[in-house]
C-alpha cells in the first residue's frame, strides 16, 4: 500500500521516522511464548487507519474484537442474550460505494427514530447495541457495504421473538432507504429455496457462538484476508467463487493488488487499485467507524467486570480507545534492544522486515546476525546486550560488531 494507496498516511506508515531528523530507529523486541523473539521498530510514522492499513487494520481489529468479546462474555456470564441483526440494500456495479453508504445512514437513521425504536427496545429487552460496519466488492455487482447490528438483549430470548420484534425496524430501514431513492428485499428465492438477502436475525446463544467468536465477527475484513492468495491464488475468493463471480473485502484486494504488482499483471493491478482507491477516499471522507462503543457503555461493562472477577481488556490498566493509540501501542514486555541508523531502516530493512521477523523466531543471536550479514551497525542496548549473552551461538565478529555502532566487516555464509 506503499505505491497503491490515495492516502498520503498509509504511503508512509512504517516506512519512515516519525522524527525526520532523527538518525537512529530503535529495534524493539519482546519474548514468544516459543522461546523466540518478536521484532519490529519504534519511533516510527503510524497511520492508525482501520480501514485502509493492513498492518495497523489487522492490530486495531484485534484490539477492539478482544473488547468486544470482553463484553459479550460478562453479558453472557449475566444470563443475557446477544441477537444479531443484518441490515443490507440492493445496489449495481453503478453505484459509487458514497451513495450507498448514504443510504445505509438513512436506513440506519429511520432504524433507530424516536417512539418506534423505544418501544423495539422494550419489547425485545435490548439494553445496549453496538452497529458494526462491513464492506465487499463482487466481481457483478459492485459494492455492498451493510450493517451488522448487536442487540444486547437482558434474559434469554427465542429466535422467534427476536425476528418478530426486529421485524418493524426492517420496515422502517427500507423507509429509511426510500428516502434517498434506494430498495431492499429482506429474502430473495434461490434454487427454490428461500434465502436471506437484505435482512436476517440471530440470537448469538452460547452453544453456537462463543464471545470471542462474536467479538471477531465485526472484524473478518481485517482478521483473515491477508495471507489467502497465496493458498487460493487471485482467481478465486475466499469462499470458493471465481473470478467474476467473487465477492472481496477491500483487504483481500489490497492482497490481489500487490501480488498482481509481483507477478507482473499490470492489468489487473489497475483494476484493483481502482477499487482501493475508491474504498480508502471514501472511508476518509465518510469517516467509517467500526463498532464504536459509548463511554458510558464501557464504564458500565467494566464495573461489571470487576464485580463479577471476568478478566479481560476491560480492566487493564490503561485502556485504549482512539486508533492512533491502539494503532501506536506496542505489546506487553517489549523493550528497546538496540538502535539502527534510519537511513538504513529507509533504504534496506524496510523492505526486508519478513526475513528479518523469521530471523528473530530463531532468538536474538540470529536478528544479530541478520544485520552483520547485511553490513548494517547495530548499537545495543542494556537489554539487548543482556539478551544477547543468553544466546548459545553466535560468530564472534557478529558478536563484536553488535556492541559498535560501525559499519560491520563480516559476512555471514
Amino acid at each position: 500500500m506503499w505505491r497503491g494507496s490515495p492516502l498520503k498516511k498509509v504511503r508512509t506508515c512504517r516506512r519512515y521516522p516519525h522524527d525526520k531528523d532523527s538518525n537512529t530507529v530503535s529495534l524493539r523486541g519482546c519474548r514468544s511464548k516459543d522461546g523466540g523473539l518478536s521484532v519490529g521498530f519504534g519511533g516510527l510514522r503510524i497511520c492508525g487507519s482501520w480501514h485502509s492499513c493492513l498492518t495497523c487494520g489487522a492490530k486495531i481489529a484485534i484490539y477492539r474484537a478482544a473488547i468486544l468479546a470482553h463484553i459479550f462474555l460478562i453479558w453472557q456470564a449475566m444470563g443475557n442474550t446477544v441477537v444479531l441483526a443484518t441490515f443490507s440494500a440492493r445496489h449495481n456495479r453503478k453505484q459509487r460505494l458514497s451513495e450507498l453508504v448514504l443510504g445505509l445512514r438513512s436506513g440506519w437513521k429511520a432504524v433507530k427514530s424516536g417512539r418506534p425504536w423505544r418501544e423495539d427496545k422494550a419489547n425485545l429487552g435490548i439494553a445496549w447495541d453496538v452497529r458494526a460496519f462491513e464492506g465487499t466488492h463482487g466481481d457483478e455487482h459492485g459494492w455492498h457495504p451493510h450493517y451488522h447490528a448487536f442487540f444486547l438483549v437482558e434474559g434469554q430470548v427465542s429466535q422467534e421473538m427476536a425476528e418478530a420484534v426486529c421485524w418493524p425496524m426492517w420496515q422502517r430501514w427500507r423507509a429509511g432507504l426510500a428516502e434517498v431513492g434506494m430498495t431492499a428485499v429482506a429474502r430473495v428465492r434461490r434454487n427454490g429455496v428461500d434465502e436471506s438477502a437484505g435482512f436476517d436475525v440471530k440470537v448469538m446463544n452460547n452453544n453456537d457462538y462463543t464471545a470471542q467468536d462474536m467479538g471477531r465477527y465485526p472484524f473478518t475484513m481485517a482478521l483473515e484476508a491477508v495471507g489467502g492468495v497465496f493458498k487460493r491464488g487471485r482467481q478465486i475468493d475466499a469462499k470458493g467463487n471465481l473470478k467474476g463471480k467473487r465477492h472481496r473485502t477491500p483487504f483481500e484486494v489490497m492482497e490481489h493488488y500487490a501480488v498482481a504488482l509481483a507477478e507482473g499483471d499490470q492489468a489487473g493491478a489497475e483494476e484493483d487499485q481502482r477499487i482501493i482507491m475508491e474504498w480508502s477516499q471514501t472511508a476518509t471522507d465518510m469517516r467509517f467507524r467500526q463498532c464504536p462503543i459509548t463511554k458510558r457503555m464501557r464504564e458500565f461493562f467494566t464495573e461489571k467486570a470487576r464485580e463479577l472477577n471476568i478478566p479481560g481488556p476491560l480492566l487493564d490498566a490503561e485502556q485504549l480507545d482512539d486508533d492512533q493509540d491502539i494503532a501506536e501501542a506496542e505489546a506487553a514486555g517489549t523493550e528497546t534492544l538496540a538502535h539502527v541508523p534510519a537511513t538504513d531502516y529507509t533504504t534496506t530493512i524496510v523492505y526486508e522486515m519478513h526475513t528479518l521477523k523469521a530471523a528473530a523466531r530463531s532468538g536474538f543471536a540470529s536478528v544479530v546476525a541478520w544485520f552483520d550479514q547485511r553490513r548494517i551497525p547495530i548499537e545495543l542496548t542494556a537489554a539487548g546486550e543482556a539478551l544477547l549473552a543468553e544466546s548459545s551461538w553466535m560468530p564472534d565478529a557478529a558478536r563484536t560488531n553488535a556492541r559498535k555502532p560501525h559499519l560491520c566487516t563480516t559476512v555471514l555464509t
